[in-house]
């Protein structure tokens, strides 16, 4: 998942740049620190470049689709799907870096690269034959800890789309049923 409170803010950040307001900036600039932030915390100085990295590229091509959605002033459902996107990209990144660090053979895994939907943008249905195999086929040649994306997957055309409030429990339960796991564990950050 993304980290607390991040899609939502990622939601108020396209609606500020579609409305026109320039304060979609400072909103911004606030999101990268929070992730920065993330990054001081967990990994050591000498360690971080190429995750701080990381993330400013993350952070440029999200200010260009705002810049975007600010010029015309229009906010489809295909471009806040894009826009939402990257809440889990960037936190899952931080986490398996994190895990790299703390000595676990982790990799991120982007799970726009598995998951094929339908293209209803903001409630993307999966194509399970495509997905599994895509899934079971990944993981024969993957062996080690996977920090995976939830919340978002790609159509058949390649964009990304997002599987709806909730997803990223979902894409846990996607990649067990594939992977014909016994358990599947969901931790959340709220009192039970």
């Amino acid at each position: 998942s993304a980290f607390q409170g991040v899609t939502d803010t990622l939601i108020n950040l396209a609606n500020l740049a579609c409305s026109g307001s320039q304060q979609y900036l400072t909103s911004l600039e606030e999101l990268k620190e929070r992730h920065f932030e993330a990054v001081r915390e967990l990994i050591p100085v000498k360690n971080q470049s190429h995750i701080l990295t990381n993330i400013l590229f993350n952070i440029k091509e999200l200010s260009d689709i705002l810049h975007g959605v600010s010029l015309i002033k229009e906010l489809t459902g295909k471009t806040l799907d894009h826009i939402l996107s990257f809440g889990e990209r960037l936190s899952a990144f931080i986490i398996s870096e994190a895990l790299k660090e703390r000595g676990v053979d982790a990799g991120f895994l982007d799970s726009r690269e598995l998951l094929i939907c339908d293209d209803s943008f903001g409630s993307g249905r999966i194509n399970f034959e495509i997905s599994d195999k895509n899934i079971e086929l990944y993981f024969k040649s993957h062996s080690k800890l996977q920090v995976i994306t939830g919340f978002i997957a790609s159509t058949k055309r390649g964009e990304t789309i997002t599987l709806g409030r909730g997803g990223s429990d979902y894409t846990a339960s996607i990649f067990g049923a594939a992977l014909q796991v016994e358990e599947i564990e969901i931790w959340t950050d709220v009192d039970g």
